[in-house]
């Protein structure tokens, strides 16, 4: 296939088709094709391994096409490298953003730009200021960026695209780590992008989002093209997740048992602090308990202590104060916890429970449990069994047990946490937020399998910055504020002001 000349009455800034990408015995693209305008935003949407990353990855040169062609702005181009596309005007911001938490934002940026230190610090950060300004990204050119919330960040990412002279800007998956005010200024930022001229890719699994922001949507099934640059509102959400899995998801059914509290709670935190990373107090006098058979959410602003707790409950994280136990059993680091039968989905997968360069199978056996051994190795004849029954058991249908988690989306290492941990069993589960960067279908298998975890007398403390999933699951809904719990709502009482309220304000 060659490169067509658009007969569009507006030139696109990108349009490519054929596009096949093969990774040995594996088709992540297979004659994909999708174009981008200027002055709009372009959703792409599919399930986990669709094949999004690896198109995004190659029309930003950081992988070859096996077979394809692209224009930008009706130009035969394909960029061999990172460098080559952005000087083509192309951008990309990354999932796991790639900043230097020690440096400055100024500084940060000055890395991005081609002539490197030789740029004047101080006449870049007015530059920095100025941009900021122009595109509506809020950035103080002379913060540290390990100050910085992930949103704030985030928004770093951006103005450093833009300032190396992107016309086209690509976001994968840019809202799966933030607080619901942050999607919303985010989303802020990218109409005000869009209203300037520029053109928007957009990745990401949240239907409302695409609905909220985009212009035309591409939808990828199996490494395949399925819909292509559709209007969003010419479809239902039933109709565009069927596009995206091939099949309807069922409606979430959450039956709520009555839970009793005469027997040992599965969790019990009493008067527990905790410092952070940064060594201020990020847990104040924390009591909680979480009964066997009770789902209890966790709602709150990001960085309100929701990953200490977690942390703490795991015996991930000293407590400087209080005490931790699971199921009567203290816990007073990791081992204990895995002992009394807890189990976590930690809130950053990629940066807690992941290394790289081991395959898929070689991650199932570090679960915090002995590694089954044969002989003096280890036993893999069983815990390739283990594997195959864990992943048909969840049904979140991980990626081949050979593939290294450095080629995995986010996405698909999250599947493979997730069969990990929620496969055992189990009597108490900590998920933080175990939905995120899932597609349709698998946000709702997850949130089945918590519930079958929760039925067969499991508790379950899930993390979620999604205030409808958290109502639509618990028992009950506590919100931290400021490392405080500042409330406590049962589900006969659920309320999006109330809580709201809670979480911003401390109060309700």
């Amino acid at each position: 296939m060659t490169p067509e000349s658009t007969s569009d009455a507006v030139t696109p800034l990108l349009k490519i088709g054929g596009f096949t990408k093969r990774f040995a015995d594996v088709v992540a693209n297979d004659d994909v094709g999708f174009d981008v305008r200027a002055g709009e935003v372009h959703a792409l949407v599919g399930e986990n391994g669709a094949g999004k990353s690896t198109l995004l990855k190659m029309i930003y040169g950081v992988y070859t096409p096996d077979s394809g062609w692209m224009l930008v702005e009706d130009h035969e181009a394909t960029p061999g490298s990172p460098a080559e596309a952005r000087a083509l005007g192309i951008g990309m911001v990354f999932q796991d953003l790639r900043l230097v938490p020690a440096l400055t934002v100024t500084e940060n940026i000055a890395l991005a730009m081609d002539t490197g230190w030789n740029l004047k610090l101080d006449a870049l950060a007015t530059r920095v200021s100025d941009a900021s300004q122009r595109f509506g990204l809020g950035v103080d050119p002379a913060a540290l960026v390990r100050h910085l919330s992930i949103g704030e960040r985030q928004r770093v990412e951006i103005l450093k695209v833009l300032m190396t002279g992107a016309k086209l800007v690509i976001l994968d998956e840019p809202t799966s780590v933030l607080a619901p005010q942050e999607v919303d200024a985010l989303l802020g930022v990218v109409r005000h992008l869009r209203d300037q001229g520029l053109g928007i890719v957009i990745v990401t699994h949240k239907l409302r989002e695409v609905r909220a922001i985009a212009d035309r949507v591409t939808v990828l099934r199996g490494g395949k093209t399925v819909l292509v640059g559709a209007t969003p509102g010419d479809y239902t959400d039933d109709e565009l997740i069927e596009a995206m899995v091939g099949r309807s998801v069922p409606p979430l059914i959450a039956l709520r048992d009555a839970v009793d509290t005469a027997v040992p709670p599965a969790l019990l935190m009493e008067g527990v602090s905790a410092n952070s990373d940064r060594g201020h107090q990020a847990l104040t006098s924390v009591t909680l308990r979480v009964y066997p058979g009770e789902l209890v959410g966790v709602a709150g602003v990001a960085g309100s202590g929701q990953r200490e707790l977690c942390e703490v409950a795991m015996g991930l994280r000293d407590a400087s104060a209080g005490t931790i136990s699971v199921s009567g059993s203290p816990v007073t680091n990791p081992k204990t916890a895995a002992t009394a039968g807890a189990v976590c989905v930690p809130e950053d997968p990629v940066a807690d429970s992941v290394v790289s360069r081991l395959s898929v199978l070689e991650h199932m056996p570090l679960d915090g449990r002995p590694i089954p051994a044969s002989g003096l190795g280890v036993a893999w004849a069983l815990i390739r069994r283990r594997t195959d029954e864990a992943n048909a058991k969840l049904g979140l249908r991980m990626a081949p047990k050979h593939r290294k988690l450095s080629e995995l989306s986010g996405g698909n290492i999250q599947r493979v946490i997730l069969t990990r941990e929620l496969a055992l069993d189990s009597t108490l589960v900590v998920a933080a937020y175990p939905s995120r960067g899932l597609d349709a279908a698998n946000v709702r298998r997850t949130q089945e399998v918590l519930l079958e975890a929760r039925s067969r007398g499991a508790g379950v403390l899930m993390v979620s910055e999604d205030l409808d999933e958290l109502m639509s699951m618990a028992d009950r809904i506590v919100v931290m504020h400021d490392g405080h719990i500042s409330g406590e709502v049962p589900a006969a009482a659920f309320d999006r002001q109330r809580l709201g309220q809670l979480m911003v304000e401390g109060v309700s």
